[in-house]
This record gives C-alpha cells, sequence and structure tokens, in this order.
C-alpha cells in the first residue's frame, strides 16, 4: 500500500532534508504576500499544479473573477479538463446522469438525503443556517458580542422547531416553506390546534367515505389558511398511536408549546427581532443567484471530489456578486468540510484540497476544527491572502479576534512569506521564525591626550537576534521581467529544520514555468 504521508510534492534543493510531503501538506497551507508579490501566480501556482499532476480531486472558491479561467488553464496544462466543473451562475451539467440540467447545490436537500449517520438531523441543518447567520453578520461588520449571543440562541432555537416541525407533518422542507411557518404562528393557541384536528379526522372520515362511495370530494378547502397551524394538527396526527419515548413524540413536546404558547407571548421585540433575523437568513434564497443555484433538488454533490477526483470551482466570484457569492461558496464549502471529515480514507486514499485564494472571504469558526483533523481526513486546505490584517479586520470585532487569527494561522502549519508591506504580517513573520544566538564583534581604540599611547581592543559578545528582521519580508524579490520571473519566498513547517539547520528556507518560485 502506498505510504501517502511520505510521498515527496515538492524540493527546495537536492538535500533529502529539503523535500515537502504530503503529510507537510495536509496540516495546512498559508501563503501570505502583498499585492504583484507573486503569491498567486509562482508558490500558488506551483503547489496546484502540483496537487492536480498528482490526480488529487478539490474544491476552489472564487474571489476574483479570473479564478475560473486559471484553473481552467491549471487543467489543461495538467491534462484534467475532464475532471474539471465549473459552477458558476447558468452552468449545466455537461456529462452523465444530469446532463443539460442547470447545476444546483440545495445544503438543505443534500443534508436531508446524503448517505451517512446523522443525514436528516434537525441540528445539522440548524448549524447550517447559524453558519449563514454568522457569515452575515460578519460581511456586516456586527461581530459576535456578547449581547448578541440571546438572539443567536434564541434565533437556532426558533430554527430547530420550525425544522422539526415541518418534518413532524410531512411537508417538505424547504425554504419557503420555512418562511411560511414563521410568518403564520403568532397568536396561535392550543384550542386552535385541537380545533383544526378535530376538522382533519372528519376531512380523513370523509375521505374514506367518498373513496367507499366512489365519489370524488375537495377536501382541500383549508389548504390556504393558516400554514403553521395546518402543520401542527398534521403533525399532531402523525404521531398519535407512537410509543411515549418515541423521538417523534419527544420532538412534538418541544414544537407544540413553542408555537401555542412561548412564541406567541415573547415580548413584540424579542419576537420581531427573531423573524427579523430568520426572514435575513431564508430570503437570499427565495429569489436571485442563490434561488437559482442553491435551492431545488441537488445534482452536485462534494463526494465527487474524492469519489471521481473532481475540481469542482464554485465560480461566484465575490468581486461580482458580493455578499450571495460568499454565501452560496462558504454553505459549499462547510458541507464539503464535513463530507470529507466522514469519508473513508482506507476506501479512498487519494488526498483532496480546498483551496481559497483571497481567502479572508472564506474563514469561519469551523475552519479551526476541520483543520485540527485535516490530517487524518487526508485533506490539503490551502489559504492565500495579502496580509494577516486581512484576518483581523473580517474575524469580528471582539476582544478575542487576534487570538482566532492566531488560532486560524496556528493550524496552518506551512507558511510561505512572499515580500509584503503590511508591518503586521511581516512582525509576525520575524517572531515565527524567531531569535537564535548570534556573534557580535565589537572594537574600540583610546589614547591618552597629547600623548603618542594609542590602545586598540577588540572583542566578541552574543545575543539573541532575529534570524530574519521584519524589514526582509519589505525587499523580497516579486517576479515580473525585472526580477526573471523569479519570486522569494521564505517557506516555514513547523517542527522541520531544514538541510541549513534552521527552521525556515529561502527558496525562489518561478512565475513563467508551463510544465
Amino acid at each position: 500500500m502506498q505510504d501517502w504521508n511520505e510521498k515527496v510534492l515538492v524540493k527546495f534543493s537536492d538535500s533529502p532534508k529539503d523535500s515537502w510531503t504530503v503529510d507537510d501538506a495536509t496540516k495546512g497551507i498559508a501563503i501570505l504576500g502583498g499585492t504583484g508579490s507573486g503569491k498567486t501566480s509562482a508558490s500558488g501556482k506551483t503547489l496546484a499544479k502540483k496537487f492536480l499532476k498528482e490526480g488529487w480531486g478539490g474544491l476552489v472558491l472564487c474571489a476574483k473573477t479570473d479564478e475560473a479561467n486559471l484553473w481552467r488553464q491549471y487543467c489543461k496544462e495538467t491534462g484534467r479538463e475532464k475532471d474539471l466543473i465549473i459552477f458558476g451562475k447558468g452552468a449545466e451539467h455537461i456529462t452523465g446522469k444530469y446532463a443539460g440540467e442547470e447545476i444546483v447545490f440545495n445544503p438543505i436537500d443534500y443534508e436531508m438525503k446524503r448517505p451517512g449517520e446523522g443525514a436528516g438531523e434537525t441540528q445539522n441543518i440548524t448549524n447550517i443556517f447559524m453558519n449563514i447567520y454568522r457569515m452575515g453578520n460578519r460581511i456586516a461588520g456586527e461581530g459576535d458580542a456578547k449581547e448578541e449571543r440571546f438572539w443567536d440562541m434564541a434565533l437556532k432555537r426558533c430554527l430547530n422547531r420550525t425544522i422539526e416541525l415541518i418534518k413532524l407533518s410531512g411537508e417538505d422542507l424547504t425554504y419557503k416553506n420555512m418562511v411560511k411557518i414563521i410568518t403564520s404562528c403568532v397568536d396561535l393557541t392550543e384550542d386552535m390546534v385541537y380545533e383544526a384536528v378535530t376538522k382533519l379526522r372528519q376531512s380523513k372520515q370523509d375521505d374514506e367515505e367518498s373513496e367507499d362511495d366512489n365519489e370524488e370530494t375537495d377536501n382541500d378547502s383549508d389548504r390556504d389558511g393558516n400554514y403553521c397551524l395546518r402543520c401542527l394538527s398534521q403533525a399532531y396526527m402523525n404521531i398519535l398511536g407512537d410509543d411515549d419515548d418515541s423521538p417523534r413524540l419527544n420532538a412534538f413536546d418541544l414544537v407544540f408549546p413553542y408555537f401555542t404558547q412561548t412564541f406567541s407571548t415573547m415580548g413584540d421585540r424579542t419576537r420581531s427581532t427573531i423573524t427579523e433575523s430568520f426572514m435575513g437568513l431564508a430570503e437570499p434564497f427565495l429569489s436571485g443567484l442563490l434561488y437559482r443555484h442553491f435551492s431545488g433538488v441537488t445534482n452536485i454533490y462534494p463526494e465527487l471530489t474524492y469519489e471521481e477526483q473532481k475540481i469542482i470551482v464554485l465560480d461566484f466570484p465575490v468581486k461580482e456578486y458580493l455578499e450571495a457569492g460568499i454565501i452560496g461558496q462558504c454553505v459549499f464549502k462547510l458541507l464539503f468540510q464535513q463530507v470529507i471529515e466522514r469519508r473513508d480514507v482506507n476506501k479512498f486514499p487519494i488526498p483532496v484540497f480546498l483551496w481559497a485564494d483571497e481567502a479572508q472571504y472564506f474563514v469561519n469558526p469551523y475552519d479551526q476544527i476541520f483543520l485540527t483533523t485535516a490530517r487524518g481526513s487526508r485533506a490539503v486546505t490551502v489559504f492565500l491572502s495579502q496580509n494577516i490584517s486581512n484576518y483581523l479586520s473580517v474575524m469580528s470585532s471582539g476582544h478575542d479576534t487576534k487570538a482566532k487569527v492566531d488560532s486560524l494561522l496556528g493550524n496552518l502549519s506551512t507558511k510561505i512569506f512572499h515580500a509584503n508591506a503590511d508591518a503586521e504580517t511581516n512582525e509576525y513573520a520575524s517572531r515565527l521564525i524567531g531569535q537564535a544566538i548570534t556573534s557580535m564583534s565589537n572594537k574600540g581604540s583610546s589614547s591618552a591626550f597629547l600623548s603618542l599611547n594609542f590602545q586598540v581592543s577588540e572583542g566578541t559578545t552574543t545575543q539573541y537576534l532575529p534570524q530574519i528582521q521584519p524589514r526582509e519580508f519589505t525587499i523580497l524579490k516579486s517576479g515580473g521581467k525585472n526580477n526573471d520571473y523569479e519570486v522569494d519566498g521564505i517557506v516555514f513547517v513547523s517542527g522541520k529544520l531544514w538541510s541549513n539547520n534552521t527552521n525556515f528556507i529561502k527558496t525562489s518560485f518561478v512565475q513563467n514555468f508551463s510544465k
């Protein structure tokens, strides 16, 4: 059996110590470099094409409008064109079961129908929405201050109860039906539900009698009535006869009082805030880009990246689609990460990659969880960004922002630093590489006034100094014709001692290669 972890991907010199392996890659990669530094066209391109040559599948997120074309070119140069799936506005399946159909990834539909344990679990579906909610807050710059935690929990409970009610009633779990529940649940009472149940029983009895008499009756007269009330009464009917400890009955015992007592008796401000937060989550999926490609019936699956080694490029660039582009891509990314964590690496041993240039647009709290287990899942995460300040600006406005960024970068074991004018990044890189004992010589001379006596003294002192001063990152070669298309990079890999007996190596990446 092939030892995937020891496979060499990149050699930075002829020394075996300067080899970069799959094991190094699966511990995560951060590439940092200012605009025009060559991070995308040099080190990024080197790694991307290496992954493709190795036959890996992966997911690519797009911030810039030319990202999809860039990966189209990479795949052409490495003979992987047939494995490329560009999922963008109006994109259709070219071959296979869904040929000619518009590509759709509905996270709710996928989570309900996916294989494996936990499929269709209410909590998992709720977490998808909560991730969207937090993404929206991050985009709006609202952070996650402690005073907002109450609203987070209130919204999460509302989502849980709504999803459970739709499932118990047997209705389709769709964005539209979730909205209908919330907008029709005010002022419901237990008596109203019991009255609706009585009518529903009578309706079913009439249906049975009409079937016996071979008569057709229209018992859908209440279909346009209160949707939440109808779902509650149908759910009540569906659980009749269930054992006292059945999961459905336990779920109904939470749902029923929530919609007949709790929600209606909330203060106006509380209820309206929860409702507006809920509507803010659902409405983007009811029209426009997200409705077109992230509602309906799913026909593209993250599993394709490791089952068939497909490269899925989410061509919804942030620069063009703004918030909708971020939400759509981040939802797909989240479920991709969860899929990779569930996969059987013995059955599907080939590594997969997650690629995000301008990664600050796509990071979320789940990344830290994913990165801690990515090595065992044989997943390679590559985040590219200009500087650490980009991450700091989007990781919330709380007092723990820096700790979150440090945690994220700490879980990306390989770091490649290119030319940068950001002091925060250069200071970070210098501190990360650390200090070393440095010998410094000193010389002095003295002479007495009006005397020929002249003395010279020499000595050597040692002290700890940075191995690389922050200023050195500002003058690294950034490619282009003036630098013969060579880009300098400082490579650091946690736990690695290079052939130069230091914890970093300075290397050059070539921009204009075609092999």
